[in-house]
């Protein structure tokens, strides 16, 4: 078996460590582990490879690999995959969900407080040494998470690890996703997409951790910030297409919104130009909520079990679903 690793990319922090693929030549030594590092490399591995472990595949690239039995992507999300083509060979894809969600949920705990508590505006003036004790007033006195609704969109394991951190912050946790039937610890109600309005004006704070599917592009523009409660806090994990970059810049700058925290961005990087790297009430962080240490360790630990099932005929874990996208 030809299992072609070829995971560059231009963020360092997801390219896998040459030691983990030192790993899995040690776990698996009958298998031909090809570890691609160049352009030329990779698609030479792709000709003849039973397995892609990959976070890219385009479609030309798919149909020179005639041999190809199985792709596992190292990230959560897919688009980069190329889906339809794959799934009309019947050729399952698996992903590494479940490896980012304790991190990203740490990291919207972390920014909830921060906005919740003013210390994006409390830092601004540290740096300058200005005491500004008598300006936390109005809309500037800090908040309690206890008793607020945290309402956060996609119930995968990102939003399950959220919830049972707001929980323990005590805060009510509500929920947005396409099945609203299936119940989740920790989360005290489970709307429909249909219901997104309702949804919408009972959250203090909204965190978005859905994937990008057709159903959730554009998901939020105006009106829908609009249903928000006066003061509320937007959190975005998921993806930048789901929300309306200037309608949301608008629900800042009105006063309607009290802050924001984005992780992702229509363009990465964020050109240095862009309004939100003035506003105030935003927090910004370049695409880095799951970063951790020990993450590629999880990672390919995740890989080598489905590896396993694999070549025993197993189901694998976090097969990608053909009707669902994800």
């Amino acid at each position: 078996m030809k299992v072609l690793v070829s995971i560059q990319q231009p963020v360092h922090q997801w390219q896998i460590p040459a030691d983990g693929v030192a790993r899995l030549r040690q776990r698996f030594p009958d298998v031909e582990f090809i570890h691609a590092t160049s352009d030329e490399q990779r698609a030479a591995g792709l000709t003849d490879c039973d397995v892609a472990y990959t976070w890219i595949l385009k479609a030309a690239e798919a149909a020179a690999a005639e041999q190809l039995r199985w792709v596992h992507t190292s990230a959560v999300a897919v688009e980069t995959i190329c889906l339809p083509e794959l799934f009309a060979r019947h050729i399952p894809v698996s992903n590494s969900r479940g490896v980012q969600a304790v991190p990203i949920a740490e990291h919207v705990m972390a920014v909830v407080l921060a906005l919740a508590k003013q210390l994006p505006f409390a830092l601004h003036h540290q740096r300058v040494a200005r005491w500004v004790q008598n300006e936390f007033t109005g809309p500037r006195i800090p908040w309690l998470l206890k008793g607020r609704t945290l309402g956060v969109i996609g119930v995968g394991t990102i939003g399950a690890e959220i919830a049972a951190r707001a929980n323990a912050f005590g805060m009510r946790v509500m929920a947005m996703r396409r099945r609203s039937t299936q119940p989740v610890d920790g989360i005290e109600r489970i709307f429909g997409g249909e219901q997104l309005d309702q949804f919408l004006s009972q959250c203090h704070v909204l965190v978005i951790a859905a994937p990008l599917t057709p159903q959730t592009h554009s998901l939020l523009g105006a009106p829908q910030f609009a249903q928000l409660p006066k003061g509320a806090i937007v959190v975005n994990v998921g993806r930048a297409k789901i929300v309306d970059t200037d309608a949301l810049m608008g629900a800042l700058e009105s006063g309607h919104l009290g802050g924001a925290s984005l992780d992702v961005f229509p363009l990465e990087p964020l050109p240095p130009e862009h309004r939100l790297w003035k506003m105030p009430n935003v927090i910004l962080t370049p695409h880095t909520s799951g970063f951790r240490q020990g993450h590629w360790d999880e990672v390919v630990d995740l890989f080598a079990d489905n590896l396993d099932r694999f070549r025993r005929g197993e189901a694998l874990r976090f097969r990608v679903e053909p009707d669902l996208g994800y």
